[in-house]
């Protein structure tokens, strides 16, 4: 395997696995509490396991073909994957110092080798004579083949001695620049001080989940479970502009020393591999091919919106001169969540603390399940008393509906802990994977989020966004856990700037009437969301949409300026002038914002453009269920067929055109924002 990345025809093998008892799961095979210690030699020996193992394959003479050189190449790396399984997650989820500290090592560890291995010149001759031999058989095989070249080409096998040792210190320095910034993120405890009157507005529900402090003063916690709800109900702007300049601190100068040193690296990278920059490095193996066309695309939709984004922001403005009787008001970043909740709740009368009253988390989660059940032909059975690492994790089996046989195991981890992974993501830990001997191995994939924790003794209420989020994660989860991909290389993601389609897709599916109907229920009487309110969120989705995408423009932009622009980037004012440029609201001075971009750091440098990119995708997608029913089984049956089963098999828009049965089309897409699309060409 091509190693854990954290995010066609059937297979007979995988079609004799009869459903576990409910009381088993995926899980239940790993040990959740190890030690530092265990951690560091398990990894240690694993490493040295896979080391030895390719390292036969690599010594053997005589011919080299598919099955004696390629297979078990890709099964040692497997092999390590599944056996540091645990080691490599506690990174990601424990809340002990020392186990995460130790996990961390491991993950720096196993990239390390990796690296290594990728640059091999034995590797890449051995490859190259597999794909000479053409006993590469069937579509899986070639796939992989292709995949594992292009990895070890791209790692500077090909390079000479000394430009290949380079490289490979570089790809470790890369690793531990981008494993130390997130630790800091996941370790970060900021919070925030408001006084008494300060609350005002704020939920009664959230408060009662605050630190009351002896001088009548409150402590707010700073983070992605507390940020929604704090800016989009404080009243007081003090207290607003407070919590987001702490937000946009975390991580501070050292991250912002480590994102500039990553920069450096990844040039030098590339200009070791023959690249202008890192940014055109990363996009010849991308469906976008060059940053030229990445910024065509960007440019032409920013131009064709902001004007519009620029309305929103004056619109916004209004309502705060008027809310604080003041017309001289200037706009600051922190107004603009409190006063789009404001726009919603008069110009829309869409209240999201009335909203959230409809979305308790456990009926959510068991009405998406339910979707998702109809819609792709799966069953879930909850796993009792599951072996797992909190106690707040929840568990199920998924198993196929028609015929019975087990699937994999799902797990939701969804409530903040002191140390744990500080965003909201789909971990897909164990892949789908057909083992040597010829059995299926049964993936497992973990949903990792930061749902606003309850009051005492009340259920956890949810924001419709949060709701949003929950499905579009489902989505990658059920991604992973419904490829018949037999190679971890092939059953772990897709292109990337095509990984986030899917998911997208899955969003529209949430402003659906029919569907919200399901998912709500009145926390307090059962009932589902009226029919007056969901025609009012409905009507109110694309309030400030042009505003909330020059945001996404934005980071896209930044991102590829980081990536484009040399060794040496001042990255602060960066951000501040594609701020200034693309957007209707400036970079407030003093602020770091670039510390928490996590993205940059875990995968989507000079990618981040992939979510505009890939959404293209998911709108003419969604074309097919709003043609034929949301909930239409044929077309859910067609979907896990054609786009999710294989996985990395086939190329994004081969998948699309089997799922269509037409090629893309950027109507859908375009047609959101109000543009002819005959004007908008990609």
């Amino acid at each position: 395997m091509l190693f854990r990345v954290f995010f066609v025809l059937a297979v007979c093998a995988f079609c004799a696995i009869p459903a576990p008892a409910a009381a088993s799961s995926a899980l239940d095979a790993y040990q959740w509490n190890l030690t530092g210690s265990q951690i560091a030699g398990n990894c240690k020996r694993e490493i040295a396991t896979a080391d030895k193992a390719i390292g036969r394959v690599l010594a053997r003479k005589g011919p080299r073909t598919f099955a004696n050189t390629l297979l078990p190449i890709e099964d040692a790396g497997a092999d390590l994957n599944d056996k540091t399984l645990v080691e490599s997650f506690l990174f990601t989820i424990s809340s002990d110092k020392e186990t995460r500290a130790a996990s961390l090592q491991c993950n720096t560890d196993e990239s390390n080798f990796q690296t290594a291995l990728q640059a091999r010149p034995d590797l890449y001759a051995a490859l190259v004579a597999v794909q000479k031999s053409n006993t590469a058989s069937n579509v899986y095989q070639r796939k992989l083949l292709d995949l594992w070249i292009t990895a070890v080409r791209r790692s500077g096998a090909g390079l000479p001695s000394a430009q290949r040792a380079e490289f490979v210190k570089l790809e470790d320095k890369l690793t531990d620049d981008q494993n130390k910034f997130s630790d800091t993120l996941g370790s970060d405890q900021t919070t925030i001080s408001i006084g008494g009157a300060q609350v005002a507005g704020l939920p009664a529900h959230f408060v009662a989940t605050l630190t009351k402090n002896a001088d009548g003063s409150y402590t707010v916690p700073v983070n992605e479970s507390t940020i929604q709800q704090f800016m989009s109900n404080a009243q007081d702007e003090a207290a607003r502009k407070t919590f987001y300049v702490a937000y946009n601190l975390r991580g501070g100068q050292g991250n912002v020393a480590l994102l500039q040193d990553a920069i450096a690296v990844r040039d030098r990278l590339a200009h070791l591999m023959g690249y202008e920059n890192w940014a055109s490095f990363v996009l010849a193996d991308r469906m976008a091919e060059s940053p030229a066309r990445v910024y065509k695309f960007l440019d032409d939709l920013d131009a064709k919106i902001l004007p519009k984004a620029n309305d929103d922001i004056q619109t916004l403005l209004a309502l705060k001169r008027t809310e604080t009787k003041n017309p001289n008001a200037t706009w600051n970043p922190w107004d603009y969540a409190y006063y789009n909740n404001i726009l919603n709740k008069t110009q829309y009368a869409v209240d999201e603390e009335a909203i959230r009253q409809y979305f308790p988390v456990q009926h959510v989660v068991d009405a998406v399940l339910n979707i998702y059940h109809t819609l792709l032909g799966i069953t879930f059975t909850k796993v009792d008393n599951p072996n797992v690492w909190s106690p707040d994790v929840i568990v199920y089996n998924v198993s196929d509906t028609k015929t019975g046989k087990f699937i994999g195991t799902t797990a939701f981890d969804l409530y903040p802990r002191p140390g744990k992974f500080s965003h909201f993501a789909n971990f897909p830990i164990l892949p789908v994977r057909l083992m040597p001997d010829g059995a299926f191995r049964p993936p497992l994939s973990v949903i990792v989020g930061n749902w606003p924790k309850p009051a005492a003794g009340q259920p956890a209420l949810l924001s419709h966004d949060d709701v949003v989020t929950f499905f579009h994660e489902f989505g990658h989860n059920l991604a992973a856990l419904l490829t018949v991909a037999p190679y971890e290389t092939l059953s772990s993601g897709f292109r990337w700037d095509f990984v986030e389609a899917p998911s997208q897709m899955l969003e529209n599916f949430m402003w659906q009437p029919s569907v919200l109907k399901q998912v709500s229920s009145n926390v307090t009487t059962g009932d589902p969301l009226p029919d007056d309110l969901i025609s009012k969120m409905v009507a109110a989705r694309y309030v400030d949409y042009a505003y909330d995408t020059t945001r996404q423009i934005m980071l896209a932009t930044i991102d590829l300026d980081y990536h484009t622009s040399g060794p040496t980037v001042d990255t602060t004012a960066v951000w501040a002038k594609v701020a200034h440029d693309e957007t209707p609201v400036p970079m407030y001075p003093g602020i770091l914002p670039q510390a928490g971009f996590g993205h940059l750091m875990g995968g989507y440098d000079a990618g981040y453009y992939g979510y505009l990119w890939s959404k293209v995708y998911a709108q003419d997608m969604f074309t097919a269920f709003a043609q034929a029913g949301l909930e239409n089984p044929v077309v859910g049956m067609r979907y896990r067929k054609d786009i999710l089963q294989p996985a990395r098999t086939l190329e994004p828009d081969v998948e699309i055109r089997n799922f269509l049965g037409r090629p893309m089309s950027p109507e859908a897409f375009y047609r959101e924002f109000g543009i002819d699309v005959t004007s908008a060409q990609r």
